[in-house]
């Protein structure tokens, strides 16, 4: 049975070959530095640096007496190790943080219902959906004041539906935010990306729809906001 030593420098063995064939480095740059400095891998971080701090006291000081080793290296340790060379290796997708249950609507739905309940649910931006779940517009607070700079005074009655504001929920009439479309196996870390480079014409990214292949005109599975990967 190999002791925890031998498995920790088979790992970081390992975690180095992973790191230098992701990102493409090459001898001569620092492997766990190159690894730490990614956003992508901001969650470990301060994992990644006790283990380089190990790496380096084994590497670099003798640690036996009597020619047997003197220290040994925690369970909890190896086990983060693991974890962090298999999200190297098969690295998450979005499937697996993107949200399904989500609160959406159709054309047909009133007004002052809808308005009531995202102030109830705090619910900032709502999806609006045709009967084959394939997205019409989103209807969010950019919707009311685009409508309102065309009409100056609006109105919401109980006769009034998101269809009224048809015009205004479609993606590219959204003034100050903008939305996009990933593919269900897109790597989760390219849908960070897109958030992190969110700025685009003055408009900020506010969420990304999960479609099969990432585009506009296909069903939509799920749904990605900044919030869903704060953690990240």
């Amino acid at each position: 049975m190999k002791d925890s030593i031998s498995i920790f420098r088979e790992l970081c063995s390992k975690f180095e070959n992973a790191v230098r064939v992701k990102y493409s480095l090459d001898d001569t740059q620092k492997v766990f530095s190159q690894f730490s400095n990614k956003k992508e891998n901001k969650k470990f971080k301060k994992d990644i640096e006790v283990i380089r701090n190990i790496r380096n006291l084994l590497s670099h000081v003798d640690c036996k007496i009597e020619g047997k080793s003197a220290i040994e290296i925690n369970e909890n340790i190896i086990e983060k190790f693991k974890e962090i060379i298999s999200c190297l290796e098969n690295p998450p997708l979005v499937t697996s943080r993107y949200i399904t249950e989500m609160f959406v609507v159709d054309l047909e739905e009133k007004l002052g219902k809808l308005i009531k309940t995202m102030n109830e649910k705090k619910i900032s931006h709502v999806p609006v959906l045709d009967k084959d779940k394939k997205l019409i517009g989103v209807f969010s607070e950019n919707t009311i004041f685009s409508k309102l700079s065309d009409d100056e005074i609006i109105e919401i009655g109980k006769e009034y539906k998101v269809k009224d504001y048809e015009k205004y929920i479609k993606l590219e009439n959204h003034s100050s935010e903008y939305f996009d479309f990933v593919k269900r196996n897109e790597k989760l870390a390219s849908a960070q990306n897109l958030f992190n480079k969110s700025i685009k014409k003055d408009k900020k990214l506010v969420m990304l729809f999960v479609t099969e292949n990432g585009k506009k005109t296909e069903k939509i599975l799920g749904i990605i906001t900044p919030w869903d990967l704060f953690d990240m």
